[in-house]
């Protein structure tokens, strides 16, 4: 899975967050490509829900 597809899944639309928070997004990219998925997912899973709220796909 992929950076993007990973952030898709949790419903975070990463191009706000770029836009708004470029040293935030690219953090967590270089996070993301250092751990892989799982790891990625367990440790920043307190991250989500704040960035889901702020940073929300348009349905």
């Amino acid at each position: 899975m992929t950076f993007e597809e990973f952030f898709a899944k949790k419903k975070i639309n990463l191009e706000t967050l770029k836009s708004k928070d470029a040293v935030l997004f690219q953090e967590l990219k270089s996070h993301f490509e250092q751990m892989g998925e799982k790891s990625f997912d367990y440790t920043k899973k307190y991250l989500f829900n704040p960035l889901r709220n702020q940073y929300p796909i348009e349905a």
